[in-house]
Order: structure tokens, then C-alpha cells, then sequence
């Protein structure tokens, strides 16, 4: 008899799976831990949350479908709005880099995404974002981010160099 799969209900296609003691929302994601672990890449996963709009209170009446006990009713909505947050798959904020990746884009998303990309721009905070869907554009994430790694590790001998020869120069 074979067992049915276990998929995402909130992804479409999506599967949920388990690699080291991790539940992953989907294969791609766990791809990319298993390739940025290889890669030995410091990163979080799913730890650092973003608060897109903060919690309010609605003063006007607002009356909307709502399900109770599997039928439909229309009523009262309450006046407290919770916030709204992104949580992204991959990041490490200390280098400058977000991955979210994502194979089906929905309209939710692509609405969370805009929200996001404003709210870094009000907080003026600069990261790289990555959103791959492949596992090929997973390794070219990976690839990028240790080439800017890289760089970013020749300015800082390149920085600590010219401070040694200017104290050797001015003793």
C-alpha cells in the first residue's frame, strides 16, 4: 500500500520534509541549507522576523465573511488589526543577505514582497535579496554570496595591511 505524500497546504506543490531534526516547507528549502551547510555559509533559518505594518485599531464599523463552524456568516470584525510580518527562509544580516525561495509566486506574496522591500527602504537597511526557484538558481545564490565573501574578506586584509605599514611607517 503506499502512503500518500505529505504536501504543504499553504504552497501549492509544495512537500513538507525533515533533515536534521529541521522541518522544511518544501524541498527547494531544504536544497539550500543542505548546499549553504556545504558551503560553509553562516545563515539563520527562519529566525529573523520583519514587522511589515504595525498593530492598529480600526475606530469604524467593519463587517466581513467569516467562517464559523464551516459555514459561511457575515459579522462584526474586531477593531484590533493585527501586524503584519515577513519572515524570510534564509538570512545572515551580518553579511547583508536574504533568501526567500520560492517556487510558485502568489499573489499574497508578491504582495508581503513589495511590503517588505518598502519597509527596508523607510529603515534605510540594504540586503542583498535572493529569491531563487530552481536549484540551479539556488547554486548561483550560494556561488554569489561567497564571491562577495571573498571580497569583502581581500578589502578587510587589504584595510588591516595599510594600517600595519602606516604604523611601521610612522614609528
Amino acid at each position: 500500500m503506499r502512503r500518500k505524500k505529505k504536501y504543504n497546504k499553504k504552497v501549492r506543490n509544495a512537500t513538507v520534509t525533515v533533515f536534521n531534526g529541521v522541518k522544511f516547507k518544501s524541498k527547494l528549502e531544504k536544497f539550500t541549507y543542505q548546499y549553504l551547510k556545504v558551503a560553509g555559509i553562516p545563515f539563520k533559518y527562519e529566525e529573523d522576523r520583519f514587522v511589515l505594518i504595525d498593530k492598529f485599531v480600526y475606530e469604524g464599523e467593519c463587517i466581513e465573511k467569516k467562517k464559523r463552524k464551516g459555514k459561511n456568516v457575515f459579522l462584526k470584525s474586531s477593531e484590533n488589526i493585527p501586524q503584519a510580518t515577513y519572515l524570510p527562509d534564509f538570512t545572515n544580516l551580518d553579511q547583508g543577505w536574504i533568501i526567500e525561495c520560492k517556487g510558485l509566486r502568489t499573489e499574497a506574496f508578491n504582495l508581503r514582497w513589495k511590503l517588505f522591500k518598502n519597509m527596508l527602504v523607510k529603515e534605510k537597511k540594504s540586503y542583498d535579496l535572493y529569491m531563487p526557484g530552481t536549484q540551479k538558481q539556488i547554486l548561483e545564490t550560494i556561488n554569489d554570496i561567497k564571491r562577495k565573501q571573498k571580497e569583502l574578506g581581500q578589502e578587510d586584509k587589504e584595510r588591516v595591511s595599510g594600517r600595519c605599514r602606516k604604523k611601521r611607517n610612522g614609528s
